[in-house]
């Protein structure tokens, strides 16, 4: 079987990340040939920890300017012909119309991921380019909802949605034994701009003054969300209780360090990879309730949910676990239990696996 990804974004992000993992997997696993299709203009780090894994030649034909290119998907065409792809994964919708029209010279297999929470578009070339896509992934039950929302009268084009569930390569570990301690560390980590919620996170710091606490922050300050960063937090009340990490290469490592973990993020999430990396190392979260998070958090049981629009419920929030050091060890325990019987990557690699092999 040879399987081929079209990577359409030049840069590194979750989408490139999860088929690194699967392709990683794949290579380890089956006995599968892989390639990657970039472009030109890729980031030449990106192209070559990719190549470490299969042939990563560049399409000339990507981006906005060939989108709906019958002459770029006829190039296609060619190109997966002259490999012998049985399999064009794609996990942008700006390759759906090439893909398909490739269909009308190649005969292969083509599935698409939806990572994102948007509704589809729904003129009638998009339908057409939809019809030809064999299974479409949608990464949480939230995306598939708000993606079809594009057709509440009419019959969905795809001819099979699945809903795959995203999982993260965690190592995996027993229940993590966290020490009690007097002062309970809060960990972050994602992007550090608004849509994550970066600044409501330093608005609970503030409300917390009276329990004690760190925290912690890891990610990647944007360059141009860094005036605005660096003012916010000079002005904040807290900060002498905020770390900040930087961006962390291995964020596994990090994690047993602390006893709660938080994701306050203002947009909806489509399937959160952070959450999935502290449900599989057994740390309790606190969580904005306004995406696929309630789809992996139970309120209450296996993490806390609150509303990102509130800034009242995430300090009460954090205020219980702090002060409740076995309230953080039955939520850590459960949340652990739930990602090692439903998110494991041996779990969502077998369903991917099967998708493959219909």
């Amino acid at each position: 079987m040879t399987i081929a990804y079209y990577i359409a974004s030049p840069g590194w992000g979750g989408g490139e990340q999860y088929v690194y993992d699967l392709a990683r997997t794949l290579k380890a696993e089956k006995d599968v040939r892989i390639l990657f299709l970039f472009p030109p203009h890729s980031d030449a780090k990106m192209v070559e920890r990719f190549s470490e894994l299969g042939e990563c030649p560049a399409f000339n034909y990507t981006g906005k300017l060939w989108r709906f290119s019958v002459f770029a998907g006829y190039q296609l065409a060619i190109w997966l012909k002259q490999n012998h792809v049985d399999i064009l994964h794609l996990n942008n919708r700006i390759a759906y119309f090439q893909a398909a029209v490739a269909k009308h010279f190649y005969k292969y297999r083509l599935i698409a991921t939806q990572h994102l929470i948007r509704t589809a578009k729904h003129s009638l070339l998009w339908q057409w380019s939809y019809r030809k896509i064999d299974t479409l992934i949608c990464v949480s039950q939230f995306v598939k909802r708000q993606y079809l929302s594009a057709f509440p009268d009419k019959k969905c084009p795809f001819r099979n949605v699945q809903v795959l569930i995203n999982s993260v390569t965690a190592p995996v570990t027993e229940q993590i034994c966290r020490q009690d301690v007097d002062v309970p560390r809060i960990f972050y980590h994602g992007r550090v701009c608004e849509e994550k919620g970066v600044y409501l996170l330093l608005d609970i710091a503030e409300q917390l003054l009276d329990t004690p606490f760190e925290l912690h922050i890891a990610g990647a300050v944007p360059q141009k969300e860094q005036a605005r960063w660096e003012k916010a937090l000079g002005a904040c009340r807290a900060k002498e209780r905020i770390r900040l990490l930087g961006f962390c290469t291995n964020i596994w490592e990090h994690i047993p360090n602390y006893q709660i973990a938080i994701m306050p993020s203002l947009v909806p999430e489509a399937c959160g990879i952070a959450l999935l990396d502290t449900m599989a190392m057994g740390l309790p979260c606190v969580a904005s309730d306004n995406g696929a998070e309630v789809e992996l958090i139970e309120h209450g049981r296996s993490g806390m949910l609150c509303p990102p629009s509130q800034i009242r419920p995430w300090v009460e929030a954090l205020r219980t676990l702090i002060n409740d050091p076995e309230l953080r060890k039955r939520m850590a325990t459960e949340a652990q239990n739930d990602f090692n019987r439903h998110y494991t990557y041996d779990v969502f690699f077998n369903k991917m696996w099967t998708i493959y092999n219909e």
